[in-house]
């Protein structure tokens, strides 16, 4: 009589023995191994330079010494940037994100745990066997929502990488404008240096004149004060490089290391910088990396938005359970459970989804329009800077030197007042300290409009490459092979 459910009994186990070996096979092929996704990083992230490659500083410890500078001799700008790969927090904090954002994805595309209940009852009649309960119980819904969990993991995985690679944009961008105040601020010294040698010698020459009786002595104290006034600037300027250097060094990841050291590099540098805004702005489209991770919260919420659809369906889950009574009879009985999205369903989840969309889209907009105010605003500066650094140095830097040569020249003849030759010295150290400050503010608007465009004026660099997510990781492949 009991050999038909006998057999149910058997074909129920075998199926429910299949379907639970197919849900870890499938989980299984997740690895927790992020390797692919840093790599994927450290190429998106190669359009910054720098002298050595992004993978091969991030191998480095964080806090370790590094292979290009060794903290005393001339730093540059490629060197500087490969210790800041190397050494910022920042960047290895993104790095982190990476490697969580990748747990995430692995824990999306894991089954439910099944769940198993037990019970034991006691006799109280002392004749009859105590009864006794087991279930197991396994949902079945992560089945069509998981799909949209992983898709919505894959994208957060995505825009993780393009976050780490934007910023190692930012603190490339911040290396060098620092470094290239190093460098203004060392030019700015030696013109110092020059004005504090040019005032002691009008100083010396007017204190002749006056122990000759030529001049009074109130002209030898206008020119010991012009003088103390250039040696308190120089001061001030050598107290600016320490300033420069230190902001620099923390940028690097190396706030405490010593500033015994130069930078050399020119200012600014030359770069192959597009002319043509329309350029600029496509290689913006292309390449910029917050745009890139903007459109990818987009398809994560997307997935969202699937998975609350999903909410209008019920929630199913099979289990099995096996009974013995008091008498001693057992049961196998197979069973399901059904939650009916009668109460909620599902609808407000749904409209909180659309609305982030809308939310997430509208941020997109406002990333492109920002980038593109980026590329503009930056190419003025850069073309204002330029245009104007080139008229100083052409054309007043070297009048006001003349200018001051020949009233010095004039004055020990006698043919100037002091007065003309205190004004001609003042004219020309501005001049000085204006071309420098001008060969910063270009420095600085480079980097800005290399940074509005994505970190590269290459093309074939600053265009953000599609990420294939691998589910299955390095490891687990090495042992597949094995």
């Amino acid at each position: 009589m009991h050999a038909p459910f006998t057999g149910c009994v058997l074909r129920t186990r075998i199926l429910r023995t299949i379907l639970l070996a197919s849900l870890l096979s499938a989980s299984g092929c997740a690895g927790l191994d992020a390797t692919h996704e840093l790599q994927a990083a450290a190429d998106t992230s190669r359009r910054v330079g720098g002298s050595i490659g992004p993978a091969e500083a991030w191998a480095l410890p964080v806090e370790g010494e590094s292979p290009v500078w060794d903290g005393t001799a001339p730093l540059g700008y490629d060197d500087a940037v490969a210790v800041a790969l190397q050494g910022s927090p920042a960047i290895r904090r993104s790095l982190a994100v990476i490697v969580e954002r990748r747990a995430g994805y692995v824990q999306q595309g894991l089954p439910p745990n099944p769940t198993v209940g037990f019970g034991v009852g006691i006799a109280v009649d002392g004749l009859a066997g105590a009864p006794l309960m087991v279930q197991g119980l396994q949902m079945l819904s992560w089945l069509w929502k998981n799909p949209h969990r992983i898709a919505a993991a894959e994208a957060e995985l995505r825009g993780a990488v393009y976050d780490a690679a934007f910023e190692c944009v930012d603190v490339a961008m911040r290396t060098r404008v620092q470094l290239a105040g190093v460098l203004a601020a060392q030019e700015l010294l030696k013109y110092d240096r020059q004005y504090v040698e040019i005032t002691q010698r009008t100083m010396e020459l007017v204190q002749a004149q006056v122990e000759a009786g030529e001049l009074p002595e109130l002209e030898l104290d206008r020119a010991r004060l012009e003088h103390q006034e250039a040696i308190e600037a120089l001061i001030a300027s050598d107290y600016a490089i320490e300033t420069s250097k230190l902001e620099l060094l923390a940028t690097m990841g190396r706030p405490t290391a010593s500033t015994d050291w130069i930078a050399v590099g020119a200012l600014p540098p030359t770069w192959t910088i597009p002319s043509n805004e329309q350029t600029l702005l496509e290689m913006a489209a292309e390449g910029r990396l917050d745009v890139a991770s903007a459109r990818q919260t987009i398809l994560a919420l997307q997935a969202e938005l699937g998975l609350a659809e999903t909410k209008h369906f019920p929630e199913i889950g099979v289990g099995v359970e096996y009974r013995r009574n008091a008498s001693g009879r057992k049961s196998i009985v197979p069973g399901m459970s059904i939650t009916i999205p009668v109460l909620d369903n599902g609808d407000p989840a749904v409209a909180i989804q659309s609305a982030r969309i809308d939310a997430a889209m509208l941020t997109l907009l406002e990333t492109l329009e920002s980038a593109q105010q980026d590329v503009l605003t930056g190419l003025t500066r850069y073309r204002d800077a330029r245009d104007r650094t080139t008229v100083v140095r052409r054309d007043q830097l070297s009048n006001a030197i003349a200018a001051q040569e020949r009233s010095d020249a004039a004055y020990r003849e006698g043919v100037v007042d002091l007065n003309t030759l205190l004004m001609t010295q003042r004219r020309r150290i501005a001049v000085e300290r204006n071309l420098v400050t001008l060969e910063l503010s270009t420095m600085q608007a480079m980097c800005e409009l290399r940074q509005a465009v994505g970190g590269s004026f290459d093309p074939q660099l600053d265009v953000v490459e599609p990420i294939e997510i691998e589910a299955r990781s390095h490891d687990i492949e090495q042992e597949d092979a094995s």
